[in-house]
């Protein structure tokens, strides 16, 4: 979290980084699977990221390595993820995301408002339901045969070395989404592996990026999968996501964009 908001890995840094950093609003994420609902701060995965990094436990004692090892093993088998996936899209479009991000960058400021929250207190009421309940009619659908990795995430780094979403901002009211099918050559997933940490992911053509405010995801699959909301597995089943506009509030060096190394 300290390199999205401070651009730093380092305990010294950060803490210093935290002493003269500045309020920033940031967005929070409702997700809810059955009648259960929780809050996300960093990602959601689902397919071969889910998979290399929840189902590599067994392999903990190599440290980082572990997630390279699983993913390059599920790429290897041509691993593929069928579900049915729905999202309220804001921004479908790479150039205008790059330009939504830019804007917010040369103005110096994300201050938009936030979602308002309850005078009794609690979270705010879920504009979509949850997942039980019917597809708003708006929302974009997808039927995905061959879907190899549906990740989103509301920081720009996931981890140290891994930009995924390099136009993500704290408070910008949107996720930031990234979905690629399981069925292109290894050559081209080696590459993406490869792309990570300078945020070249995002341009390479066979990435489809979006910026969305909600979605679900509904497994076809019904053996045991792998779901990933922040790094922690939650129950292999339909799972809904919506987001809440500055519900959060953290310290970062700028207050009001990631430390990503670009537009800084």
């Amino acid at each position: 979290m300290s390199r999205n908001l401070n651009g730093t890995a380092g305990p010294s840094m950060a803490a210093l980084c935290i002493i003269k950093g500045l309020r920033t609003p940031i967005d929070l994420v409702s997700i809810s699977h059955g009648q259960r609902r929780t809050i996300s701060f960093l990602s959601q995965a689902f397919g071969i990221v889910a998979d290399s990094d929840l189902g590599t436990d067994n392999l903990r004692w190599m440290g980082p390595a572990r997630f390279t090892i699983g993913f390059l093993i599920r790429l290897f088998g041509n691993t593929v993820y069928p579900c049915d996936v729905a999202l309220k899209v804001e921004i479908d479009d790479k150039k205008r995301i790059k330009e939504h991000y830019h804007a917010v960058v040369q103005n110096k400021s994300n201050a938009e408002p936030r979602e308002e929250i309850p005078e009794s207190g609690g979270l705010p009421p879920l504009k979509y339901g949850l997942a039980t309940d019917p597809i708003p009619d708006d929302w974009m659908r997808i039927s995905h045969d061959k879907l190899g990795n549906f990740y989103s995430g509301n920081m720009a780094f996931m981890s140290q070395d891994a930009n995924f979403f390099p136009a993500s901002l704290p408070n910008d009211g949107f996720l930031d989404v990234i979905m690629i099918r399981g069925d292109i050559s290894r050559l081209t997933a080696v590459q993406m592996l490869g792309s990570l940490e300078d945020g070249e992911l995002f341009d390479l053509p066979d990435v489809h990026a979006l910026k969305i405010s909600a979605f679900r995801i509904t497994p076809r699959n019904p053996e045991d999968g792998y779901i990933s909301i922040d790094g922690e597995q939650i129950p292999y089943e339909p799972f809904q996501a919506e987001v809440h506009k500055g519900l959060g509030t953290v310290i970062s060096r700028s207050g009001f964009k990631y430390e990503t190394g670009k537009g800084s």
